[in-house]
């Protein structure tokens, strides 16, 4: 406390001396001050925190009641400042007050004086919160103006420990003494016995297998719990532990690792390693971390195991635990669950059980909704019921059970809770499909059917008419909705043309009341008004003498029975039309007396409109015709037949057209027009019989020409219409017949006298025709002869002898010329492919080309031949009449088929195109002057078989350091899938021969090869070359000759060069005399190191060898992988090293690399390093040739020469089917110098001298140091 006063005080002291000299500003309102914070330091003691920072309010203008507040970071409470009040020149400047979660500055009036260049610095103290309903956060970021700073929340043991007394799922009882973080120990304090203690194991090696793994990570989730919230009514102290455990928080002491039963890590040793997830139900931890057990393969079990508090509110919790290692990629899961006991609850599972209800004997009027209780082995299981309905399908479903039950399957079964009366109910067994079938069977005693018509009517009235005018009704003009008691729709209907609306008939099966309701469907004419009432039927269903009567009341509606709905018109704005007709009728021979005859008027449906009788005047009236809309109307009038014998009765049926029209807001008929269909009329005309007088009869006949300048052309039923007259009275009108011939109708006379008759033309519409105007008098002289009276008809006026026939004239069209017509020709030939011989050749689809070309020789078509044999070519069209001619040939290729013989033939292809009347070309085609199709026939003569080639494959053996030996080595011939052909041996000179292979016509392409050297398990102290020798062997046919052609060619590889390596020398222990080692390293010219490289060291002279001091011959280094060649042990003098053989495909070095005196006294350890030694690659061969190696004329080998000459290659070729010459010679096999030549005597028994001398020295001083 005491450093909190200070600090404030100095801060306080610092404004009283920059403050001098302000001028003093009026504050105008409170504000919140914004100073530039700096500085802001953080230092943390346990639970304890005090901050720290610098604030400067330069160039702020600070007003009386102006504050600067501080927030207490989450999870933090603010629990320290020295004073309420700052003082500065006598003066309060600001008050100080504080909550647990802010600090407030309050500025006073004094520090409107002050506070320019205002600075100063603050600190407080906090402490991390701690007690029930915490945040629990592990950091928490203190912000002060624009700075922040970040803490952190200690961790590891708490201080408090407490003994948990808890049941586990199995029922044992815990006791066990824990120690515990602050917020854990105070929920275990408190949870009083609402909660589980739940144990949970996750076994890592499950599967049993020996297996040791790498970074094994577990990752566990709680799922969030099905929960019971009528079971929470514990005190406040446990409803902190509800809310902050609510999932089901993980005890960190109780993580626990065994191995085979064994503890290995238990407690803080095992979960300081975890990583807890933010929402507190989940954890990871990479057991490494814990235990170094998995670095071991072990088949004990490695068990996880952890406890968590589970409210006793808690149905059900699933755990998923996750397990991945750097073996396992794909993460292994393991899914777990605990169902509360105590509740009989599940709600979660993987079975499904369903419930099926049926129902027997019974009518579904009678089913009712049914709930079942499910039962798991027998116990009824709380909350777990069903209800099944008819919209369900009478089935439910009982979801995520759990199947199993300590170790046993559950048998689930349902209970019916609510059996309808009279049903018995039945409940089966679950099935193997996991259905339990419910059987609800009906008890009731069955009773007949009855059924009940509902009918209602439609009354159709004019709006306001007192008199309740009903208007006409139309059939399905309006529509009703019929609807049960539960509002559902049972039937929508229309009226009838009587205002009657039925609905179906209902049928009931038990006594008893059922409602139902009618209203109309409201339409769609803006003139009417649609009822909104409801008519209520009421069906009373009662037993009568065993029989099931319905009684149907009504109530809602109008009129008596209260069933009618009723609709009403608003008056028309238009009246209607009143239509009358009349029409008249004649009476031949007899005489009218009024309602003499009777007559039917329909309208254009058919609809009788009215019926009337004549006046005695004829007329016939029909004035009761109504007509509601403007427009065309047709009526027909026909007559009603009578019964009098005497009477003819006409059979006219007269169409009277009405047009009605709106004048003045009311319909008025405009026009009324008649016809019997020929000609307008309004009369029907029946004939009376008169008694039968004397009389006789004439037919007029006239007839019709048409002529073309002379020629008289063929005439058409009906062409020409001609009008017979008597005065000015029209009698008929008749046509002509195909012949010419006009007839008219049979004229009566019953007294002698003479009558006329003009017969005249009607002019026609074809303009091509002149009609005649003439005017033909028939004259009909009616005289008696015999007592009989006989008629005479002649004619004048008309052409021809007897003056009776009308002559029209026809002007023939100006001629066009016909249009032509294009038309086309498709030419074909015939492929034939003959066969000289035996051979299974067949024609294939466009295996030959022809052409066709015109008769100019222009290409005018390509086509190749079909499968069949077919040579279709694309259509010619031809615009003109004529001959053309075309050819058609078989293209021969560029490269012949020796064995085809072409058909080399021309067909020629002669078109006759001609024109018809009407300019349609025709093409007539024929090939080399006939119809028949032209055929090309080419021959095949399968050829001789050619003659296979036989190859054989070659290569050579090399051995450096000694000579080779015939059969030494074996090597493989392989084809290109590994497969070994042949094995072979090399001969005494080196040549590995295979055996040859024969390639055929069917073998023509390229074959690969690889020859390998076998190499043995035991080597034998020889570097075999483990290379290839790639061979490409290119078959081919020479059509020409006929002949099978193989060609080998070999890869720059054609040697295998093995290597004598040298005995390793022994270890010499000669401490009075320094033998060094000299070094050489073999590079190329890039500077990678080259192996097997043979060096060779001689004396000074550089011609002498130096002996190998331990065996025989020269002494020799070969470099190895690293290019490094060393000769060991050899005294100090002058000495020459000089390359013997060079790596394969390396140039051999000619340097000569010289050891000296000065060499030796710069020698560190004993060792002389003369550094790199250069090789060039080999150019390369300009053959593919292997050359023989000759077998050498003598067994003693030859020393090599200091110059490193060679030896020459054999003059003589062993195959005559590989080239004879090598452009370079090979080396010859390099082995250690004979000691028995006279060449080297002297240097044997110098070798000996020093070899006895050293052997000696050697001697004597192993017997000093004994």
């Amino acid at each position: 406390m005491k450093f909190l006063y200070k600090k404030i005080v100095a801060f306080v002291a610092i404004i009283a001396v920059v403050a001098l000299g302000l001028s003093v500003i009026k504050p105008v309102s409170a504000a919140t001050v914004s100073p530039t914070v700096t500085n802001l330091k953080a230092q943390a003691s346990g639970q304890k925190v005090t901050f720290s920072f610098d604030w400067d309010l330069t160039g702020k203008s600070v007003k009386e009641g102006d504050t600067f507040t501080i927030d207490a970071p989450e999870g933090v409470n603010i629990t320290e400042v020295a004073t309420q009040s700052l003082q500065a020149n006598g003066a309060e400047v600001a008050t100080i007050s504080m909550t647990n979660k802010k600090i407030t500055f309050t500025f006073k009036k004094a520090i409107e004086s002050m506070n320019q260049n205002v600075k100063g610095g603050f600190s407080y103290k906090a402490e991390w919160d701690n007690t029930p309903g915490n945040p629990g956060n592990k950091t928490a970021t203190s912000k002060v103006g624009s700075e922040s700073v970040v803490i952190t929340r200690p961790d590891g043991p708490g201080v408090f420990e407490s003994v948990l007394n808890k049941y586990n799922l199995t029922g044992d009882y815990v006791t066990k003494q824990f120690k515990l973080d602050a917020s854990e120990n105070y929920a275990w304090l408190n949870v009083g016995d609402d909660y589980y203690l739940t144990k949970w194991f996750i076994r890592i090696n499950g599967d049993g297998k020996k297996q040791a793994i790498t970074n094994p990570v577990v990752s566990d989730k709680i799922q969030a719990p099905a929960v019971d919230y009528s079971k929470i009514t514990f005190a406040p102290a446990a409803n902190h532990a509800a809310n902050e455990f609510f999932v089901g928080t993980y005890l960190k002491p109780s993580f626990t690792l065994r191995k085979g039963g064994q503890v290995v890590a238990s407690g803080w040793d095992f979960w300081k390693h975890v990583k807890f997830d933010a929402d507190g139900n989940g954890f990871t931890v990479n057991l490494s971390d814990v235990s170094d057990v998995f670095k071991t393969a072990s088949s004990d079990e490695l068990i996880v195991e952890y406890q968590t508090l589970i409210p006793k509110t808690t149905i059900r919790v699933d755990n998923n635990a996750t397990l991945t290692a750097d073996e396992i990629k794909t993460p292994q899961t393991d899914p777990a669950f605990w169902n509360n006991t105590e509740l009989n609850f599940w709600v979660t599972g993987d079975k499904t059980v369903t419930v099926q209800k049926e129902w027997v004997g019974d009518s579904e009027s009678d089913r009712k909704d049914i709930t079942v209780q499910l039962l798991a082995n027998g116990q009824k299981l709380d909350g777990m019921t069903k209800t099944l309905t008819k919209d369900s399908g009478w089935s439910a479903e009982f979801s995520k059970l759990p199947g199993i039950k300590d170790g046993q399957p559950i048998v689930y079964s349902v209970e019916e809770t609510n059996t309808p009366d009279g049903y018995t109910s039945k409940v089966e067994p679950i099935n193997e499909s996991n259905v339990i079938k419910v059987v609800n069977t009906s008890n009731k005693p069955k009773v007949t059917e009855t059924t009940a018509n509902l009918v209602v009517k439609k009354a159709f009235e004019v709006a306001g008419d007192q008199e309740h005018t009903q208007l006409p009704i139309t059939e399905g003009q309006f529509e009703f909705v019929l609807k049960d008691e539960n509002n559902k729709v049972v039937e929508t209907a229309k009226n009838q043309a009587d205002g009657t609306v039925n609905f179906k008939s209902l049928t009931f099966n038990k006594e008893g009341s059922y409602t139902y309701t009618i209203t109309e469907n409201k339409g769609t004419d803006a003139t009417i008004n649609y009822s909104t009432q409801s008519i209520t039927a009421t069906v009373d269903v009662k037993k009568e003498n065993d029989k099931l009567v319905a009684t149907v009341t009504y109530s809602g509606g109008d009129g008596e029975q209260k069933n009618t709905i009723t609709n009403t018109q608003n008056k028309p704005k238009v009246s209607n039309a009143k239509v009358t007709l009349n029409l008249q009728k004649a009476f031949e021979g007899g005489e009218l007396k009024g309602d003499d005859f009777e007559f039917v008027a329909k309208d254009a449906n058919d609809k009788v409109v009215g019926t009337a009788k004549n006046q005695k005047n004829g007329s016939i009236t029909f004035d009761n015709i109504t007509v509601d809309k403007a427009g065309t109307f047709k009526y027909t009038i026909t007559e009603t037949k009578g019964t009098d014998k005497t009477i003819t009765y006409s059979d006219k049926t007269i169409t009277a057209t009405v047009v009605v029209v709106e004048k003045d807001n009311a319909l008025v008929v405009e026009q009324i027009s008649y016809s019997d269909g020929q000609t307008g009329t309004d009369t029907f005309t029946n004939k009376k019989e008169a008694p039968k007088t004397e009389s006789t009869t004439a037919t007029l006949q006239v007839k019709k020409l048409l002529k073309e300048g002379e020629a008289t052309l063929p005439l058409t039923d009906d062409q020409f219409e001609f009008v017979l007259k008597e005065g000015n009275n029209t009698l008929e009108t008749a046509k002509n017949k195909a012949d010419g011939s006009v007839t008219f109708k049979e004229l009566s006379y019953t007294a002698e006298g003479t009558h006329t008759y003009t017969i005249t033309e009607n002019k026609g519409t074809d303009a091509s025709i002149s009609y005649s105007t003439q005017t033909i008098t028939a004259t009909v002289e009616v005289k008696k002869a015999n007592d009989k009276l006989v008629a005479t008809v002649t004619y004048s006026g008309g052409d021809t002898e007897k003056g009776d026939t009308f002559t029209n004239t026809k002007t023939p069209p100006t001629p066009i010329p016909p249009t032509v017509k294009p038309t086309s020709a498709q030419f074909k030939a015939k492929k034939v492919l003959a066969i000289n011989g035996t051979s299974d050749r067949t024609l294939k689809a466009n295996e030959y080309t022809f052409l066709l070309k015109d008769q100019a020789g222009t290409l005018v078509d390509t086509k190749t031949n079909g499968e069949n044999g077919d040579i279709l070519f694309n259509p010619v069209s031809f615009n003109e009449a004529g001959t053309f001619t075309y050819t058609i040939v078989e293209q021969k290729p560029a490269t012949p088929e020796s064995a085809i013989t072409y058909d080399e033939s021309v067909h020629t292809v002669t078109v006759t195109v001609t024109k018809d009347a009407s300019g349609q070309l025709n093409a007539d085609v024929q090939y080399d002057g006939k119809k028949d199709t032209p055929t090309f026939t080419n021959t095949y003569t399968p050829p001789t078989p050619p003659t296979p080639s036989e190859k054989q494959i070659t290569t050579s053996k090399i051995l450096e350091g000694r000579d080779l030996q015939g059969g030494e080595f074996s090597f493989n011939l392989l084809d290109e899938n590994g497969t070994v052909l042949q094995t072979k041996q090399n001969a005494a000179d080196g040549t590995v021969t295979f055996d040859a292979i024969a390639y055929t016509e069917a073998m023509i392409g390229t074959h690969k090869y690889t020859v390998k050297e076998v190499v043995p398990a035991d080597q034998a102290n020889i570097q075999y070359d483990e290379g290839q020798v790639d061979v490409t062997v290119t078959v081919t046919k020479d059509e020409a000759s006929n002949a099978i052609q193989a060609v080998v060619a070999y890869g720059d590889k054609k040697t295998f060069i093995n290597k004598v390596i040298p005995p390793t020398p022994p270890t010499i222990d000669i401490p009075e005399l320094k033998l060094y080692t000299l070094k050489v390293r073999k590079v190329n010219e890039k500077g990678d190191y080259l192996a097997g490289a043979v060096f060779g060291l001689f004396e000074a002279d550089g011609v002498t060898p130096v002996a190998n001091p331990y065996g025989q011959g020269q002494a020799q280094a070969i470099s190895g992988q690293d290019g490094l060649a060393s000769f060991v042990g050899f005294e100090a003098k002058e000495y020459v090293i000089k390359e013997l053989s060079a790596p394969s495909g390396y140039q051999l070095s000619d340097t000569a690399i010289k050891v000296s005196a000065s060499d030796f006294a710069s020698a560190t350890n004993l060792v002389v390093d003369k550094g790199n030694v250069v090789n060039k690659l080999l150019p390369p061969p300009p053959s593919t040739d292997i050359p023989n190696i000759p077998t050498p004329s003598n067994s003693k080998p030859k020393t090599p020469s200091p110059n490193g000459d060679k030896p020459k290659p054999s003059d003589k070729p062993k195959s005559s089917e590989t080239p004879k010459s090598s452009d370079k010679p090979k080396e010859s096999k390099r082995s250690l110098p004979s000691t028995g030549t006279e060449d080297h005597l002297g240097l044997l028994v110098t070798g000996l001298t020093f070899v006895a001398t050293a052997i000696a020295s050697m001697t004597l001083k192993k017997k000093e140091d004994f």
